[in-house]
């Protein structure tokens, strides 16, 4: 890896070596697919193996990087037939996630649901793009968790998570398009949440289906990945 990165200060060591790595990756100061080498990236940053360890973990937590036994560490590559394919996933699997959370989406969980679209809504009005996607994130994955089936909650967090990752990275393609996506996520939201209000998991089930299909549709103008191959 080329030493592109300063040396990182003792004070919250991790989570700058954490920022310092998603910005080299968002930038394309690191690219898509290149191979992650701990101990060469602990000498040119100055820090133990050890934290860079943990802030891969929690790259990888975020999309950006995968991390694969025995193979190490990579930047996250998805073509654009990945993230279709991620799509065709999500279409049949994510609805009967946001289905099997009805019955739980009440009381807290339901307040809690309501703050993370609200604080999505608010990133999105501001344009601000990484707040956005981390708020609108911790909503899906609350609610895979409020499924009550951890299969499908590992399932999503398996294909989904470097999907979000890509937006963040490729949303200097189409500024727009992205800033539009998140308005329709907004919308989607607000629909979800009025489902749950209404007791209605089997109309949060097709909301959410027809959220997927039209996202789907716009990833060859929103999301072209780097590359298409």
């Amino acid at each position: 890896m080329r030493p592109i990165f300063p040396k990182i200060e003792p004070i919250s060591k991790k989570a700058r070596i954490v920022t310092s790595l998603r910005n080299a990756i968002v930038s394309g100061a690191v690219r898509s697919g290149e191979q992650i080498v701990e101990g060469k990236l602990a000498q040119e940053l100055g820090v133990g193996q050890g934290l860079i360890r943990e802030a891969l973990i929690e790259l990888e937590h975020h999309g950006f990087v995968q991390r694969t036994p025995y193979s190490g560490t990579q930047v996250t590559e998805l073509t654009l037939q990945d993230a279709q394919q991620i799509y065709d996933v999500r279409i049949e699997l994510e609805p009967l996630a946001f289905f099997l959370a009805g019955p739980n989406a009440h009381g807290q969980q339901f307040s809690e649901l309501r703050e993370m679209a609200e604080r999505a809504t608010i990133a999105s009005r501001a344009g601000d793009l990484d707040a956005f996607f981390e708020s609108h994130l911790a909503f899906r994955r609350k609610v895979w968790k409020l499924s009550g089936n951890r299969y499908v909650e590992q399932i999503l967090e398996r294909v989904v998570i470097p999907l979000y990752a890509l937006y963040v990275i490729r949303q200097s393609y189409n500024l727009e398009g992205i800033r539009q996506t998140t308005i329709d996520c907004t919308e989607h939201q607000d629909r979800i949440l009025a489902a749950y209000e209404q007791n209605s998991p089997e109309e949060a089930r097709e909301i959410a289906r027809y959220f997927l299909k039209r996202m789907k549709e716009y990833l060859g103008t929103r999301l072209p990945p780097a590359s298409t191959a």
